[in-house]
């Protein structure tokens, strides 16, 4: 299914989906979405379970998935986090299990979003792996691509719009030319442009703004504070995350840029350790290879139970970010990072 076929299911959300492909943005955004429509925002913390990668387990699923809702006539459960790569032949029994009475629970909508460092799709459609025909016996798959030009440029605009900041479409490739084609990425350096815009009271005529404003190759360099949290000296990864909370950049998107970060940075480490090249390890996790080159270069300093442990206060933050409103949700993220500083060392 693509994201154009699963705009049109969202009119009758039933049963279980896997949420796969290369734009984490949009498995994120269409999350989002999903829970916008089963959730009236009165009985959400019956109605919408969540389990992350350290919870999960076939029996966890059975249980979350028969679970009737609270006064409304459907729930939402969500699956983030697997790294379904590591799972036993016996886990893989217990989970097609699971997912074999997902339309017994007609009360449940299900969303599993597989990440790309933990899941293996294969070649599609020609040559789908083994996994993802193992999952999709059971779940609509939905895959979301990066956006064609046409497709990315009418999104930024969207944004721009949204912002209520002036801005020309000769601009978006520029503006893609700098900071990348992740969705993500990009849309950080939309709100830093629109924020910046508006407190200047100007419209965004010309490149020079972007040069001033955005961060430049995020593409491959990813967000600036987790390039100065792989090699930069601690006093800039504090001013980094100074600049971002003056700009209102919301809290939970930098906590994933730094969890996504981590993630990538054990799941390169696994694959270095048993001896697989960079480039190898490029192909296999779809990371870019420069991106791969700066991981293994933070991975030869730390010892990988440091690197286990960095990932496993990344968890425990994004837990516990759930728990802080608006105003106080940096709270997780500074805590965060400051341990993260602590067990990199130099």
């Amino acid at each position: 299914m693509t994201e154009n076929e699963f705009k049109q299911e969202l009119k009758s959300l039933s049963g279980g989906y896997l949420f796969h492909g290369e734009e984490d943005y949009l498995k994120y955004s269409y999350s989002k979405e999903v829970r916008n429509i089963i959730l009236d925002g009165s009985f959400d913390e019956f109605n919408h379970i969540v389990l992350y990668g350290e919870d999960f387990s076939a029996s966890a699923l059975i249980n979350a998935l028969a679970t009737m809702p609270m006064m409304a006539e459907k729930k939402l459960v969500e699956v983030r986090g697997v790294d379904f790569k590591s799972l036993k032949k016996d886990e893989w029994a217990e989970l097609t299990d699971a997912l074999s009475h997902i339309n017994e629970y007609d009360h449940t909508v299900l969303i599993i979003r597989a990440d790309t460092w933990g899941f293996d799709e294969g070649n599609l459609p020609k040559r789908p792996s083994e996994m993802y025909k193992t999952l999709t016996k059971h779940l609509k798959a939905v895959e979301f691509k990066f956006p064609q030009s046409a497709r990315l440029r009418a999104w930024i605009m969207r944004h721009f719009t949204h912002g209520k900041v002036e801005f020309n479409q000769e601009l978006c490739d520029y503006l893609v030319q700098i900071c990348g084609h992740d969705m993500w990425a990009l849309s950080n350096e939309i709100a830093k442009l629109c924020s910046y815009a508006l407190q200047k009271g100007i419209s965004i005529k010309d490149k020079s703004v972007i040069d001033d404003v955005c961060c430049k190759t995020v593409e491959y360099d990813d967000f600036q504070l987790t390039n100065s949290l792989l090699e930069g000296p601690k006093a800039l990864v504090f001013e980094t995350l100074k600049r971002q909370k003056l700009n209102k950049e919301p809290p939970n998107l930098i906590l994933y840029t730094v969890i996504r970060m981590y993630t990538e940075m054990y799941a390169v480490m696994r694959q270095y350790k048993s001896g697989m090249s960079k480039e190898r390890i490029a192909s296999s996790l779809k990371i870019h290879e420069f991106k791969v080159g700066k991981y293994i270069n933070r991975i030869t300093k730390m010892s990988p139970q440091r690197i286990e442990r960095s990932l496993e206060l990344c968890r425990e933050a994004d837990v516990s970010s759930k728990s802080f409103g608006n105003l106080t949700g940096y709270i997780p993220v500074e805590r965060l990072i400051s341990m993260l500083l602590i067990l990199r060392g130099n």
